[in-house]
């Protein structure tokens, strides 16, 4: 295929990465839940959602393992996908009419609840179940927690106090790709800073179109790829 966007390569995996998001969670691990956030990374972009105040969609994209104001816990292989880097996208910008930033609920439609769908759709796997645990019993106690709790979308009134953070992570509204103009690997090159001459992630292949770093395959479904 042409096009650095329309490249498919086999072995290219999605990691569901997830944070802490209290203090409590050391405590409350040993019997399966926990507050927790997440989000899907693919070919070095990590993508979630959050709330904020409008009708756009709330999904948005920071750098691997940087959530804002969340602490990193681990990384668990989501298995291969067989999608390009723009279908992937293109599936993203659909789930981003069934998450917009007003719909955000701790119980009903939060991060992981995100991670979950586009992890489906990606894979075929789900998220495993401890990650969202606390949301299906949340429903039952939802009176108790707090309105607060989560990572908010970076166009969100409550990111504007934690702007040193969101800058950190590299918190950015999820654009949608339109398939014209730039690819994602020009993009990347763009991205890098001056004198970095690395050929750009999706132009390093190897045998079968594959990218050398991609070579392999994906980790199993449910590997946990780092502590």
């Amino acid at each position: 295929m042409s096009g650095g966007g329309g490249r498919r390569f086999r072995g290219s995996g999605g990691l569901l990465h997830v944070y802490d998001l209290a203090m409590v969670n050391k405590y409350t691990e040993a019997f399966g839940i926990g507050v927790f956030h997440s989000g899907i990374e693919f070919m070095g972009t990590e993508y979630t959602f959050g709330g904020h105040e409008s009708s756009g969609s709330g999904i948005f994209t920071h750098s691997p393992r940087q959530a804002p104001n969340a602490e990193y816990r681990t990384t668990i292989s989501m298995g291969e996908t067989e999608k390009s880097a723009q279908d992937v996208r293109a599936e993203i910008a659909a789930l981003g009419e069934h998450f917009p930033g007003n719909s955000y609920s701790l119980v009903l439609k939060n991060c992981n609840h995100f991670s979950n769908e586009l992890s489906l759709r990606l894979t075929g796997q789900p998220i495993p179940p401890f990650v969202n645990r606390l949301a299906y019993l949340g429903s039952w106690v939802s009176c108790i927690l707090p309105k607060n709790l989560g990572v908010a979308h970076p166009e969100s009134s409550s990111a504007q106090s934690s702007a040193g953070e969101y800058g950190r992570s590299g918190a950015s509204a999820f654009k949608a790709f339109g398939g014209q103009g730039v690819s994602l690997a020009a993009q990347e090159m763009m991205a890098r800073p001056s004198g970095d001459s690395r050929a750009p992630l999706l132009a390093r292949e190897g045998e079968g179109g594959m990218p050398e770093d991609r070579r392999g395959g994906a980790p199993p479904p449910g590997q946990v790829v780092r502590p």
